[in-house]
């Protein structure tokens, strides 16, 4: 049974293919590989080559497993591909005679892989299609916001677990396992997805203290001391100690669609200083808030909010330790955990109803780790639409 329905699918395959005719040097053919833009287009994440030519059917070339793919996808036109020497044989067919101009997903290709169709496809010329897909998937649907509030429902589960399970004595990576199984149980299915090289993380991050406020190599603005050399980032084994912020990130989703959201906990209770970042976090979310319109510039959201977090006196440590802060305040999320719009420097191209976006104001305090709010939005034609489920309050449990 399909996942995605037929037609958000033939309604995605169109817009495509408008923008392949459409663009200075329109293309031939797209060919999908990477896995999350095979889900968007197809429906599947089987090893497979989705084949869209200018007009007509696409073809999706399943490498492995072909009755998966069939029973996952609506299209209409699933075929095997047992050797790479056919791919040839079906981009003649689908998009004409020789040579052609072929988009691929450049921003995530390997080198290697691309030398590889180079050779195999010696009459095509290839560009990157990854702009023209991403800037669709901005965008989203009324059945995928929907998928986003599902996930987001899981997500305020969570947070109702949190404090029935957090005791003294546990450190964030007892506290992180045990959320990731309950959301796991709940429906949740755990596998983070990003863009990109080098970008990983698991769906929940938990640090509290001074191992919180550690820098991490990540483009994240949670760094953590984490559990080992091989991954420096996020909670740690030390026990979590009373009266210490404890900063919880979750990304959860049911269907693959992502919903983004921070809350702040705490055993015993939040010292003072940190209500106070809290407020002032609090302060920027609801400053960005009212920028999340149509038309609004990302670049321009970013310096008022950077403006906005001197105006609340929470500028060191915003969105970072100082020399580390990540350049961003918010970033759109959907099937990936990055996604466009991404608020932020040079980011010039405006948003635009159907973007949704994560927005993160926080703070890296060198004694009590991270301090901040993450909330999940859709930006429409009247302003940004909370999709996130659960409430800001501050989680507290007895120590």
């Amino acid at each position: 049974m399909a996942t995605i329905p037929k037609n958000e699918i033939q309604g995605r395959i169109a817009a495509l293919q408008s923008r392949m005719t459409n663009c200075e040097t329109p293309l031939d053919g797209v060919i999908i590989v990477q896995y999350t833009d095979l889900y968007y287009f197809a429906g599947t994440v089987q090893t497979a080559h989705l084949l869209v030519p200018t007009s007509g059917e696409p073809r999706l070339l399943v490498r492995k497993v072909l009755e998966r793919a069939q029973a996952d996808s609506p299209l209409a036109d699933i075929q095997g591909l047992s050797s790479m020497r056919q791919l040839q044989e079906h981009v003649e067919e689908l998009c004409g005679p020789a040579p052609w101009r072929l988009g691929m997903e450049l921003d995530v290709l390997p080198a290697a892989s691309l030398t590889f169709y180079e050779k195999l496809l010696e009459s095509a010329s290839f560009t990157d299609a990854s702009p023209a897909i991403m800037d669709l998937r901005s965008v989203k649907s009324d059945w995928e916001l929907d998928q986003i509030r599902d996930a987001a429902v899981l997500n305020d589960a969570v947070y109702k677990e949190l404090p029935q399970v957090l005791k003294p004595g546990m450190s964030t990576i007892d506290l992180q396992a045990t959320l990731d199984a309950f959301m796991y149980r709940a429906g949740g299915l755990g596998l983070t997805r990003f863009r990109g090289l080098n970008l990983e993380c698991s769906p929940g991050v938990i640090v509290s203290g001074p191992n919180g406020a550690i820098p991490g190599h990540s483009q994240f603005p949670i760094g953590g001391k984490g559990p080992h050399p091989a991954y420096p980032q996020g909670g740690d084994r030390d026990p979590i100690v009373a009266d210490t912020p404890i900063i919880c990130d979750y990304l959860s989703n049911t269907t693959g669609y992502f919903c983004d959201q921070t809350r702040m906990a705490v055993l015993g209770e939040m010292p003072q200083e940190a209500l106070r970042i809290l407020d002032g976090t609090g302060q920027v979310l609801r400053h960005i808030e009212s920028l999340l319109k149509p038309g609004a510039v990302p670049e321009a959201v970013y310096e008022s909010a950077v403006a906005a977090a001197a105006d609340a006196g929470i500028a060191e440590g915003f969105m970072g330790p100082p020399g580390y802060d990540v350049g961003f305040v918010g970033h759109g999320v959907g099937l990936e955990v990055n996604e466009y719009p991404i608020l932020a420097p040079r980011m010039r191209q405006p948003l635009v109803a159907g973007n949704v976006l994560a927005v993160e104001p926080k703070v890296t305090h060198p004694q009590y780790g991270v301090v901040g709010l993450e909330n999940t939005y859709v930006v429409t034609d009247s302003g940004p639409q909370r999709l996130s489920a659960a409430p800001e309050d501050i989680i507290a449990v007895a120590a």
